[in-house]
Formats: C-alpha cells, structure tokens, sequence
C-alpha cells in the first residue's frame, strides 16, 4: 500500500468517524426535542416546531445515508448511485419542509427544486429500474 492509499484510507477513516459523531449528537438533540416536547405541560406544539422536528429526524436520515454510502465505498471501493440519490432526494425534501419555515419561497425557487425533485426521482427510478433488469 503506497503512501497516498494510506493517506486515503487516513481521511475516510476521519471522515466516517466524524459524520458517526455528527449522526450521533443530531440523534441526540432529537430525542432530547422530542422528550422536553412531550414532558413540558401543555402538549402545545407549534406547526413550526413540527416542521423542524421533521427537518431534524429527515438530517438523522440523510447521516445515516451517508455512513452507508463511507462504509460501502471503504469495503467494496464502489460508489452506490442509488444511495447518493436517495441521500440527495432527502436533503430535497428536508429543504421543502424547511422552506415553510422560512417563509414564502419565490417562483424560481419552487420552480427549481420541482425540477430538482423531479429529476433526481427520475434518475432514482432509472438506476433503480436497471439494476432489476441486470439481475434477472
């Protein structure tokens, strides 16, 4: 092994234990959220708190994603398509929960993530539709 493949392996080794650590503590403050939520009389949750519970569990999922997509490539060295668009879909989607949050989104805006949207939802099918094919 040459010293760049070893400096590789250093970084990804670095890279995954920080997004586990990242994962964790994102984890961490939801669960904290959700129990300061439930625990605090009156049960009277805001749709903004909601929609930011609801970013927060979908970054947990992007992370997760994204541990997947370290721990495939540092085993196998491949890239999986499927989870980087699925991890991009995600983020997608955590971005138009979030856009209520921060108020009224313009029409370029929705007009570029729908096209965002619909593209990689496309190429998920696509990728998705020809592994099935190869495997038969």
């Amino acid at each position: 092994m040459t010293y760049i493949e070893r400096f590789q392996n250093a970084i990804r080794t670095i890279l995954a234990w920080t997004m586990t650590l990242v994962t964790l503590l994102i984890t961490i403050d939801v669960i904290y959220s959700l129990a300061k939520y439930l625990l605090t009389p009156p049960l009277d949750l805001q749709i903004n708190e909601l929609l930011n519970f609801f970013g927060s569990i979908l970054l947990v999922l992007i992370g997760v994603e994204l541990l997947e997509t370290f721990k495939n490539y540092k085993q196998d060295k491949t890239f999986n398509v499927l989870i980087a668009l699925l991890v991009a879909l995600i983020a997608i989607s955590r971005k138009v929960i979030i856009m209520e949050i921060e108020g009224d989104p313009n029409e370029m805006e929705l007009i570029g993530l729908s096209a965002l949207i619909i593209a990689l939802s496309l190429g998920y099918y696509l990728v998705n539709r020809s592994g099935s094919i190869k495997e038969k």
